[in-house]
């Protein structure tokens, strides 16, 4: 193959994956990646549950482990409109009470538990709402997230690079390209 022919063949490999490195997650469809806080909790989309207020709105609930085994100092978070709207710790018994609320539909998340419920104020609910929660804590379940572990060694690295996609490809193509470009400078012959 001619000299020529090697420089544009290396040029169109470091193109071609250079744009590889820049479309990948638009080809994968993983678009923004938004990492998770140990104190945020993971929106997912499932059907609410129907349960019926106590009293003076007070949501009354128990937190079980796997075995149905009641979990004392449990926190559990409400949340409404993405806000957090109350904050209780379960009972040595499991049981906890979220006083002051209203109608309405609330994600609900414990130590290995996330749930959408509707809440419905007393005698408003439908026939088959429940009333109260019962939250089954699975402490062992650990849902993939990307990246390494948080507070790990690499976490910052990999953070800083998922938040920087195009600077990331443009150090990536350098680091091909200048190489390449010191290459053919010492395959050309000496001038006599």
């Amino acid at each position: 193959m001619s000299l020529y022919r090697e420089k544009i063949m290396r040029g169109v490999t470091a193109g071609v994956t250079t744009a590889a490195m820049l479309l990948q997650p638009q080809l994968l469809g993983a678009g923004e990646v938004t990492p998770v806080q140990p104190q945020q909790t993971t929106r997912t989309l499932q059907t609410p549950k129907d349960v019926v207020l106590q009293g003076s709105g007070t949501l009354i609930g128990r937190v079980v482990d796997a075995q149905g085994k009641a979990v004392a100092k449990t926190p559990v978070s409400l949340q409404a409109g993405g806000k957090e709207v109350a904050r209780v710790v379960s009972d040595e018994s499991g049981r906890f009470e979220a006083k002051g609320l209203k109608g309405g539909v609330y994600h609900v998340a414990s130590t290995g538990h996330q749930g959408v419920y509707r809440v419905w104020a007393p005698n408003t609910a439908p026939p088959a709402a429940a009333k109260g929660l019962s939250i089954v804590s699975r402490p062992d379940v650990i849902r993939g997230q990307y990246g390494p572990a948080p507070g790990g060694p690499f976490s910052a690295a990999g953070q800083w690079v998922a938040e920087h996609p195009i600077i990331t490809a443009g150090a990536v193509a350098a680091a091909i390209a200048i190489p390449i470009a010191v290459s053919d400078d010492d395959d050309d012959p000496p001038a006599s």
